[in-house]
């Protein structure tokens, strides 16, 4: 394998790695190749089918500064920080059917050399002693596959719980006794090896090249990498789905269901124990196939009046409801 070797541009930020491993797919991989690099990041990493709100506790990312991204891969929602090492594997597409085995048999071998034992399970997943301590996702596109995942090496286990759980703290106490559970650290295993010194390791066991970046490399990658840095890729490239918003305020019990689909509201139905003065269809259907933003909504609300179709409403608490969620801003 070819080690890309970078000087950690992202800052623990992912944008410039998920931009460098588009980098290569696109323009550096050629047949026969495959290349490698790890990298650090802090905060929430949203495989690229999910849905922000059903993965993490936002009000526990808020209150701690920890930031959500979105990944351009499939999978599951992961937590990582700087202790915590990720590492990417870009090669071109065989004629055999993908397998993340085939791969990850790599890093099994590497961690041999350390005499620590490794095994392969289910379809993404690498365990020590029956505990996970990598989980893998996957893309395939003209271009070739890339594999990226992550390498448990001392992450906090109990902040992962907590920023990727649901707040009711009962939730979250049995989180951490599960996961702890299930899920381990190598440090303890590693007779002192620090986080360096087993990147290091990777890369000297995995690869027999080098290609260091160039400016003109960097600079590229930094053009790629503002879309993934976007409210737009982060918030609102994610499936259609429902999302309710259920408060008491001016008026009664409010429960707004709003159907989105990339960030455009498809439908609005309002529901409560409110009294109605006359049909809301025509208010909701001023929201119908708007974006679900602060500036959309509060110049759809600067023009109507929810005071003529709810007894007792208010428009500006209405207005603030919506806003609750609105994710990003």
């Amino acid at each position: 394998m070819i080690l890309i070797r970078h000087h950690n541009e992202g800052n623990l930020k992912p944008y410039f790695y998920f931009a460098l491993e588009e980098y290569v797919l696109t323009q550096l991989l050629k047949e026969g190749e495959t290349y490698f690099f790890t990298w650090e990041i802090h905060g929430v990493v949203i495989g690229k089918n999910q849905v922000i709100e059903n993965e993490v506790n936002l009000q526990f990312l808020k209150e701690h500064q920890i930031d959500v991204y979105r990944r351009p891969t499939g999978g599951g929602c992961v937590y990582a920080d700087h202790r915590n090492t990720m590492f990417s594997i870009i090669t071109k597409k065989t004629n055999k059917e993908f397998t993340f085995k085939t791969y990850l048999s790599k890093i099994i071998d590497s961690m041999k050399l350390l005499d620590v034992q490794i095994e392969f399970s289910g379809r993404n997943d690498l365990l020590y002693e029956g505990k996970k301590i990598s989980g893998n996702a996957f893309l395939q596109n003209k271009y070739g596959m890339l594999m990226h995942g992550t390498f448990l090496y001392d992450c906090d286990l109990e902040t992962m719980v907590r920023a990727i759980t649901p707040s009711d703290e009962k939730l979250v106490s049995k989180g951490i006794d599960s996961v702890r559970s299930r899920v381990t650290n190598l440090k303890p295993y590693l007779k002192g090896l620090s986080q360096d010194q087993l990147i290091r390791h990777f890369e000297n066991t995995l690869t027999n090249q080098t290609y260091e970046l160039q400016p003109h490399d960097i600079s590229a990658i930094n053009e790629l990498q503002k879309k993934y840095e976007t409210k737009t890729w982060i918030y609102q490239k994610q499936p259609a789905y429902t999302k309710v918003l259920k408060k008491r305020i001016p008026g009664g019990l409010f429960e707004i269901k709003l159907d989105l689909d990339e960030g455009i509201i498809r439908n609005m139905a309002i529901q409560g124990d409110f009294f109605d003065k006359m049909s809301l269809l025509p208010f909701e259907s001023l929201f119908k196939d708007q974006p679900y933003d602060k500036t959309t909504i509060g110049h759809i609300l600067s023009q109507v009046n929810i005071e003529d179709y709810i007894l007792d409403a208010n428009t500006e608490a209405f207005q603030s409801l919506l806003f609750e969620g609105i994710l990003g801003e």
